[in-house]
Formats: structure tokens, sequence, C-alpha cells
């Protein structure tokens, strides 16, 4: 195809554009264009250029559009080719740019330009062009992404520069905190002039250059803060001293090992006397003290010091220890839960039976009756144990507590003897190593169990407490605001008062409830008649044996007395009860809310029956009795929700509610055949302890106990349900009172 040159505009202008032309007409203009007219020209070129066709030999050789089908459109932000033609065209002269003066163009794909300097019309045959390179070095042809090709040559190698110019800038500064300083140093010239203006600031305020009244009061405005010079503290001087030593003395001293140590990397030498002594210092340390007997002392009276020694029984407790870990480690894997049975055993029973794993006995608890026992809440194996006065002495007034660990079980940890009984003890949850401790003459006292001997914390006085009866009940309650969120002891006596012992220096009780007796008929079980026409009670108030504090309601507790009847209490009301109730004919010994559900609890008495109930409700639920004899004590299990155990003379009897009510599922006689005392649960619900009336602790494994149900408290009012299908009366109640039941 032949290209021509480019016509005259009066010819151009008789001609009519058509399909079959190969001539394009550009209109330049002498003026100069703004980039959007570049724009809008360029866009009507790329129209035209779409409805032109070019033939040649009959054969339509029109170029296929540059932007691919498949691509998006090109943005009107990017330069087309068309466009860079359009930019060429502006300038001052209103000339296209020669051949000459563009760089890059290829013989196989060029444009041919002529320039006309009589007219402002111009043709331009260039649409054989397939490629557009760059025409000017000062500016880049911003290609579209779509069809962008690289311009590097791939047959040039580039080489690295030798030097390389890096400028290093200084950013701006951002402050993120700054706190200045509001002293200064009288002795610099910002001293100086912070005084000046503070001198200022006097005499246009309060002195002779203030002209107006100022007010004397209170403003929230910045203090100064002045500080004295003598608040400054200088360097310590130092100075060297020198010291003469030949070669001779340095040669001694290092031809000697015995003399060097080292401590912390380095060499240190010593003398021969203060080596001496830092040896004597050791040797000490594993040295027991000569005894202060100058004489020539007897054998009996050197083992008796020595068995004096703290140290030596630290050591013998140990070596105890060693040797009970010899006869007593299978069973203490056992409690720890190293050693369990295999519960995919084909030979797995579930029979409820109780394992004895060990005895706490010793000489000294010999005879005395358990009053109360308290397993550490911060260690599982630490049990303390309180004891009464013995039965065959005729003092009746010694008490005695003894702290048992299960590494050793033959020998207790610790010996605490007192004047006086022991009716309860309680550990302290937050401060573990406290232990309160009531007494059958009303005193409270509060030790710390770290020590060997009795080391007394708190203790109440006559003067601050009043009571003067035993304390059947001391418990550690978490104080809220009015006790600064601190610990406090409660405790119930048997006058029928409830204390509240604030653990300060003075240690002061407050009476905070006080028991009547019954009159008239109580709603909740029936009381048999008395045989007695006039039953004149010595006094007025019932014993208070049993004290608890709600589960989830901080601010109520129940309280059991002798005669049978629960009351519940509040802290914010004093000396009133809220409710009452008949529970048992006879003494409540025990009251335990269940730890599934806090709204059931437990109970049982003289009246030889543990009943369950529900808060709100004045009937039990279920009843549980086998002999005519007082049930002393009773616990839920701590991981199966429908598990009980209660002691009733010489046996321990495990109930499973699920199962039957009307029978225990299995029933254990003691070893000693004494009569049983407490009863509990480990942390774990592994082991049952239970204690006798002849100062015997026993330490039972369950074996054969069922796998716990995963939804302990559906399960637990199901079996509630179940046994409560013959008194439907009674169902629906607790129906009523809404969830959980």
């Amino acid at each position: 195809m032949k290209t021509g040159d480019f016509e005259s505009p009066q010819k151009m202008s008789s001609k009519i554009l058509s399909a079959s032309s190969s001539k394009m007409k550009l209109s330049g203009a002498q003026r100069p264009r703004k980039a959007g007219c570049e724009r809008n020209v360029a866009s009507v070129l790329l129209q035209q250029r779409q409805a032109l066709r070019i033939i040649q030999e009959d054969v339509d050789v029109t170029p296929k559009p540059l932007i691919h089908p498949a691509f998006d459109v090109i943005e009107e932000n990017q330069i087309t080719a068309l466009e860079t033609l359009g930019i060429f065209q502006t300038g001052s002269s209103a000339q296209l740019m020669s051949p000459s003066d563009l760089s890059g163009l290829k013989a196989s794909s060029s444009i041919l330009l002529k320039s006309s300097m009589l007219s402002d019309d111009m043709q331009l045959e260039s649409l054989l062009i397939t490629e557009v390179c760059e025409p000017l070095q000062e500016e880049e042809d911003a290609a579209p992404a779509p069809f962008f090709l690289p311009r590097d040559d791939s047959m040039i190698l580039l080489e690295r520069s030798e030097t390389v110019t890096i400028t290093l800038k200084e950013t701006q500064t951002f402050f993120i905190f700054e706190m200045p300083q509001l002293t200064g140093d009288l002795l610099t010239p910002e001293g100086q002039a912070i005084k000046q203006e503070n001198e200022y600031y006097e005499y246009v305020t309060v002195g002779p250059g203030s002209n107006r009244k100022l007010i004397d009061a209170e403003t929230q405005t910045i203090r100064v803060l002045t500080k004295s010079r003598g608040t400054y503290l200088g360097a310590r001087p130092r100075k060297n001293q020198g010291m003469f030593v030949n070669n001779w003395v340095i040669h001694d001293t290092y031809a000697m090992p015995e003399l060097i140590t080292e401590r912390d990397g380095r060499l240190m030498v010593h003398s021969k006397e203060s080596m001496r002594r830092m040896r004597e210092a050791q040797e000490l340390q594993y040295k027991l003290p000569e005894p202060e007997i100058t004489l020539d002392p007897s054998l009996e009276e050197q083992l008796s010091y020595i068995c004096q020694n703290t140290r030596f029984l630290d050591a013998a407790r140990v070596m105890e220890r060693l040797i009970a870990n010899n006869v007593f480690l299978a069973v203490q894997k056992r409690f720890t839960g190293v050693t369990v049975r295999d519960p995919c055993a084909l030979d797995l029973c579930f029979d409820y039976r109780l394992d004895l794993l060990w005895m706490h006995v010793c000489d000294e608890a010999r005879g005395r009756p358990v009053a109360s026992f308290r397993w550490s809440p911060a260690n599982t194996s630490v049990l303390a144990v309180g004891y009464g006065a013995q039965t065959d002495s005729n003092d009746k007034r010694s008490g005695l507590v003894l702290i048992w660990c299960a590494k050793n079980p033959s020998h207790p940890a610790r010996r605490y003897i007192f004047d006086s009984s022991v009716s309860d003890i309680n550990w302290s949850t937050i401060r573990p190593n406290l232990l309160a401790i009531g007494f059958y003459d009303g005193n409270v006292k509060v030790i710390d169990v770290s020590a060997k001997d009795v080391n007394v914390i708190r203790q109440s006085q006559r003067e601050t407490s009043p009571a003067c009866s035993p304390h059947w009940q001391v418990q550690w309650w978490g104080g809220d605001e009015q006790f600064d969120y601190q610990e406090q002891i409660y405790t119930s006596d048997q006058d029928g008062r409830v204390y509240c012992y604030r653990f300060g220096e003075d240690f002061l009780a407050s009476e905070i409830m006080r028991l009547y007796r019954v009159e008239g008929k109580l709603m909740g079980v029936t009381r048999n008649h008395h045989c007695v026409a006039y039953d004149v009670p010595i006094s007025r108030q019932p014993g208070a044996l049993v004290l608890r504090r709600h589960p989830s309601i901080s601010n109520i507790y129940l309280v059991g007395s002798d005669e049978g009847c629960i009351y519940r209490c509040s802290t914010t009301y004093l000396r009133q009860h809220i409710d009452s109730f008949l529970a048992h004919d006879g003494p409540v010994y025990s009251l335990e809310f269940s730890p599934f559900c806090q709204k059931l609890f437990l109970t049982c008495g003289a009246d030889w029956c543990t009943r369950i109930w529900a808060e709100g409700l004045t009937e039990p639920l279920i009843t549980l009795s086998t002999t005519m004899a007082c049930v002393r004590s009773a616990q839920w299990s701590p991981t199966c929700s429908t598990v009980i155990a209660n002691v009733i003379n010489n046996q321990i009897c495990i109930w499973d509610i699920r199962r039957k009510t009307y029978s225990p599922v299995s029933v254990t006689i003691s070893n000693y055949g004494a009569r049983l005392v407490a009863a509990d649960f480990t942390t774990n619900g592994n082991q049952l302890v239970v204690a006798d009336i002849e100062g015997a602790v026993y330490v039972y494994n369950l074996e054969g106990m069922p796998f716990p149900p995963y939804d302990q408290n559906k399960v637990l009012i199901e079996s509630i349900h179940k046994a409560l299908l013959t008194k439907p009366g009674l169902l629906n109640k607790l129906k009523k009172l809404g969830p959980p039941f």
C-alpha cells in the first residue's frame, strides 16, 4: 500500500470520508489546547478509526483493535496511542513532529508525518502502524496495563554502579510524653529567671503591685513545687589506696590453691585466718550446737537435749516419712489417684463398697472423742483434727489439735495442746496457714500452723467476747464492703447466739442473732407429744448446733437448733430471723447444701432420719432412715450428685437416691466398733473420712462407684421427681418453684 502526501485543506474540505478511504483528517489549532480538549479529540479519533477500513488489492487489511475484548475498558486516566498523537498536535506552531525527531521508531512499523505551514488541517496516513514507540525522551508513553510491553532489551546487560549516593534526611521529631521539671537550681541562670518570675507574680498578686482584691479560696490550680538545695545528694568521694606487694608474696599466695576460692567467675584470694574462719562457719551449719552443760553430762541428758533441737526434729520427721513410705506406698498411690481401677475391667461391679486405706491413731489422741476435722483448702493431703477431753482422765479441760499428713499417716506433723476441750475447727481459705479453733469454755483462738509450737494470732477476751458456752460451729466467711472484703469468723454457741468476730487487732465479737425456743405449731415435720404434763425449760434460748452460709446469697445463712428447727436468717437483720420450719423432732446435727443444685439441702438429726429439702417448701422431699438411732453426720458426694453418705452408730451408710431411697446401697461397719460422730468426703470425692469417739480417724477409699453422669443437676432433679411419683401434690409444689425443678 502506497502512502501519499498530505493534501491541501481546500481539497480535503471537498472530500467526504468513507469506509474505503485510507486517509484521516486532523484539524490543528493555532492556540494551545487543554488536556480535556485533547482527550476529547483523541476519543473522536478513536470512534472514527473504528469506522474506517483499509482495502489493499480488494483485501480488507484493517488492523485489529489493540484492546482485547477479554480485558476491561481502558480508564480515562490512561493515555492511548492516538491520544499521544493528539498531544503532538498541540503547540505554539500547531505543527506535527517529523519522523526524524522521533526516537525508537522501527522500520516495519513507522509513522510518516509531514508538516505544512500553510494550513491548520492536516492529513495523516498512519493506519498501517501497529506499534508506537516513545516520541519524546522527556515524556513517557503510559501504555495501559492490558497490553503493556517491557522496554528493556534482553540483549543489553546492565552494569551495577560502583558508587551509590544515599541522602539521609532528618525526620520530624514527635514528642509522645513530656514532663517538664517544676523546680530549678538557683545557682543556674534558669533558676534565677524562675525566681524573678515568682517574685514578680507575688508582687502583682499579693504585693504592692496588686490593684485588685484577691479572694483566698480553694481552687483547682497547679501547685508550685519547691525544693531546697539540701535535697541534692552529691556523689560520694572515692579514693584509691595502694599496697606494697613483692613478687615473692604473690608467688606464695597463688602457690597455695587451698586459699583461693571462685565466686561469680572471679578468683578470690583469702588469708589463712579468714579461710579458717570461713570453714568453721560452714561446719557449724551441719553440726549440732554443743550442750550448755559444762560438766560431764549423762547419755540421757544428751539425748533429751538433742530431741529438743528444731533441726533434729525436722530431720527425724523427714526420716519417718521415708520409712512410712515403705509401708503405705500402695495406699498412698490410691489416695493421690496415681493407681486407679480400670473402668473397662470385666469384673467391674457397682457395689459402693469402702476399702480402708489407713487410720490416724496415736497415743495422745487415744480415748479422746473427735470434735471436728477439716481438710486443708490449700493442701489436699493435710487434715486438721480437733479432740475433746479424755473420758478416763480426771482433767476434763485439756484439748488437743493434731495436724495429720498423708505422707506419714502413723505420726502427726503438728501437736497443739490447750487448756480447754476443742468444740470445732476450721481453715481460712484466703490464708491457709491460719486455723480457727472454738473451745468449750467459749473462747475462740486463731493459730498459725506453720509454727511447730502454739502461735496464737488472735484470741477472744472476756471484755470483748461475752460468750461462755461451747462454740459448736466456727467458720470463716468472706467479708463484704463493711469489712473491707476480708474474712471474718462466725460462730454459734449453746446459748443460741451467733457471733461475728472481726479479724482485727482487738478481735471484737458482735452478736448478730439470738434464737428463741419454738412456741406453738410450726410448719414442717410432725412433732411427737411428750408424756410430761409440765415441761419447764431451763433456758429460753435453744442451742445453735449448726451454722451454714447460703452458697449463692451472701447475706443469708441457716441455723439449726437442738429443738430440730431450721432458722433462715440474714446478716442485714440483726436478732430477728426471716423464716423458720421444723426439720427434725430432736437436735439437728448436720445441714449441707448440694454442690450441684443450690436450692437443695439435706439435714440429719436425732429422730433417726436424713431428709432432703427444697428452698421454699416446708415439707421434706425424701426421707432416708434405717435403724432407730440418731444420725450424727450426713454429706453430699462432690463427684456424684445422687450419692449421700451418713453415719449411724458404728455404721457407714452409702445412699444413691437414683437407685433406691428405702435402703442404703452399702453399709460398712467400723473396725473398732466405736460410735461414729463425723464423716466427710475429700475434695476429689474418691475418699470418705469418718471419726469416732475413741479418737480414731478412718480414711476409706470408695470402690465400685458408678460413673458420674454428664449432667449432674438434671440427673438429681429426675431422681427426685421419680421418688415423688407417689406424692403428686408435693411434686406439683416442687415444679411451681421454677427452674431447675
